[in-house]
């Protein structure tokens, strides 16, 4: 399903970079929005249900960025093959893929079975007295959640190799699938209608399963049957690992990986230092509470520049693929123009109702309080955002990861904790203060991606075979 064209001005360019993102937006959007309403539904529980949630998401989150490696890499080199001509490759680096994906979650399942009160217990380390609540709930969620990655991680394969043909809708479909699938069930668990038990926040964890394993064998059903050149036919299901292509997978991915290790490290360090401000423990669980507030709030916002950084990944990567070296970087200063104009308009908004978002989440005059001067500074940064999730994306889709990866790790570990953590305690400014170090890394990100960017370096880098280029090139 190659979707570039061979038209290059600016309003073609835009119809197919919007043709690709708004199903991603959507799906994305989506993801987001049901994160955040499991956050609305549990914050009635009170500030520690909202902590066991949020501080647990960032051990899982961390565990999700190594996965990466697979999931990216598939994208990438999917969409190189695709503008290259060479659509049967496609299935087999997702069987490759499936295989690899099921081998990792079954490490993951293991981690969380044995050490997820270790790791919690590490998180709160800097608490006064750890919030038992929050350490109870949350080992247990951190459980249910890394073993239903065994359905979870194929699910994310199978939409990251359906981008890397083209085919946007069939993830938001599987997402909406798996959201809904995810919210019914939280809802019914938190709160125990009907004949289910009431889990409170475990019960989060209980729908996310069921959410991903629903999800998962959808998504393996229209597999079997074949969608966009896309199909589990016999003749790709060797139980044996191709080291060629998993090999090809893992030079883009793991970059990507390390990358996406820096910045969810770098925010789960952000939010244990965060649990050492304030004097009593109300304090520090306001504290704890605001930052996942602030936190779903703006992935919120970010969730659509998501969507055309996938967009940018796959036309820049099928542009590559197919020898077309500068219809690949317009597509990229497009993709950047187009997120921007959208999320400019959207953080006026949430700036403007700041705290009436804030208190959807929770009531507590306090932690809304943190929480709407967070959400603030980390809005004026905003259009900045916009470039770095552009322009990364069109690097991810060039196979230049490593340098995604290297002002990631700048970004977010020079200013979002560096800066951040003398700005909050040092400085006395709290929560306040380390928003502000967050919003100095997205400044620092966007100067260097759109540098890297423009200086056109990442051409030079061979995904696949110049035979192969060439071949596709003389076919056009």
């Amino acid at each position: 399903m190659n979707v570039i064209s061979d038209d290059p001005r600016p309003r073609q360019m835009r119809r197919n970079i919007l043709i690709l993102a708004w199903p991603a937006i959507l799906r994305l959007f989506l993801q987001s929005l049901v994160g955040t309403v499991d956050l609305a539904m549990v914050g009635n529980l009170g500030k520690s249900a909202i902590g066991a949630v949020g501080v647990s998401n960032r051990i899982v989150f961390i565990i999700l960025g190594a996965f990466t490696a697979l999931s990216i890499g598939s994208t990438a080199l999917v969409a190189h093959y695709i503008g290259a001509g060479k659509k049967e490759k496609g299935n087999e680096i997702l069987w490759q893929s499936l295989m690899m994906a099921v081998l990792m979650a079954g490490v993951f399942a293991l981690i969380g079975l044995f050490f997820a009160r270790n790791l919690l217990e590490l998180m709160l380390s800097r608490m006064s007295q750890p919030d038992v609540a929050i350490l109870r709930d949350g080992s247990i969620y951190i459980k249910i959640v890394l073993a239903s990655m065994i359905f979870g991680f194929p699910l994310m394969i199978i939409n990251a190799v359906f981008q890397g043909v083209g085919d946007m809708k069939t993830p938001m479909v599987l997402m909406i699938i798996t959201n809904l699938t995810n919210v019914t069930f939280n809802f019914l668990f938190i709160n125990g209608i009907w004949f289910f038990p009431e889990m409170g926040a475990v019960g989060v964890g209980i729908g996310t399963a069921i959410g991903r394993t629903t999800g998962c064998l959808v998504g393996i059903a229209i597999l079997i049957k074949g969608k966009s050149h896309l199909k589990l036919a016999f003749k790709y299901l060797k139980f044996k690992f191709d080291t060629v292509i998993l090999k090809s997978i893992f030079k883009i991915g793991l970059p990507s990986s390390f990358e996406q290790f820096a910045r969810q490290s770098s925010t789960l360090l952000f939010t244990a230092l965060i649990a050492g401000i304030g004097i009593t423990q109300a304090q520090e669980s306001a504290n704890i509470a605001a930052n996942e507030i602030v936190m779903r709030v703006n992935m919120l916002l970010i969730m659509p520049g998501f969507g055309f950084s996938v967009a940018a990944t796959t036309l820049v990567g099928q542009s590559l693929g197919a020898g077309k070296e500068e219809l690949a970087e317009r597509y990229g200063k497009q993709a950047s123009l187009l997120v921007m104009i959208l999320m400019v308009p959207f953080s006026i908004v949430l700036f403007i109702f700041a705290e009436p978002i804030a208190r959807i989440f929770i009531g507590d005059d306090l932690a809304v309080g943190y929480a709407v001067t967070s959400i603030r500074i980390i809005l004026v940064v905003q259009p900045l955002l916009a470039l770095v999730l552009a322009f990364s994306g069109g690097l991810r889709g060039a196979g230049d990861t490593t340098w995604v990866m290297i002002i990631t790790v700048i970004g977010n570990w020079g200013f979002r904790v560096l800066l951040a953590y003398i700005l909050g305690y040092h400085f006395g400014l709290g929560l306040a203060g380390f928003w502000l170090g967050m919003a100095f890394d997205v400044a620092v990100r966007a100067l260097l991606m759109t540098l890297r960017f423009m200086s056109g370096k990442w051409k030079d880098i061979e995904v696949i075979s110049k035979k192969e280029k060439l071949e596709a090139v003389a076919e056009v």
